[in-house]
């Protein structure tokens, strides 16, 4: 019995030293903060260029972007669909103009993060400001837009007169 205990300690104990030990890598948060920064720069840029190509490749195929109004809540396809549209009926996409510091927020890991930029697009809406998040996720060391969300960010102070502005229109 003493035996049989001895053999099944050291099978246990040669079952555990063989296995591969995982080597736990630690992200240069810096340099990761550095590249998602310049694919949002890119992907920004893309609406002035017109580069609805590139703004498709920079989305994962599963992705989501929920727009301004309740109703939208679009594909990949969907969203892919709107910006050539969009593309097709203006010659110029309107100027963006930033109202604050880009937030960028990692994930421990390295492989996610979450962005925050927020605007002006005075052609649209000259008295509220823009706020977009965007989830990204990494696949295969390339950054990819996951989710996306374009909203309307009124000061708290202006909302009741937005109320009081809706009040006049009837639904």
């Amino acid at each position: 019995m003493k035996r049989n205990f001895l053999f099944f300690c050291l099978m246990v104990v040669t079952m555990i030293a063989c296995q591969q030990k995982t080597e736990v890598k630690t992200p240069d948060f810096e340099t990761e903060k550095a590249t998602v920064d310049s694919f949002i720069n890119q992907f920004n840029a893309s609406f002035s260029t017109k580069d609805v190509a590139f703004l498709t490749s920079s989305l994962t195929e599963d992705a989501v972007y929920l727009g301004t109004d309740p109703s939208e809540n679009m594909s990949k396809q969907q969203i892919t669909e709107l910006w050539t549209e969009m593309f097709a009926q203006t010659d110029t996409f309107p100027g963006i103009h930033f109202i604050s510091d880009r937030l960028i927020k990692l994930a421990p890991d390295g492989n996610s993060a979450t962005v925050v930029d927020q605007h002006m697009m005075p052609m649209y809406t000259p008295k509220i400001p823009w706020r977009n998040v965007y989830h990204l996720t990494k696949i295969n060391g390339a950054w990819k837009i996951y989710f996306g969300s374009s909203a309307f960010i009124p000061k708290n102070e202006d909302i009741p007169k937005l109320n009081a502005a809706m009040e006049q229109d009837s639904f």
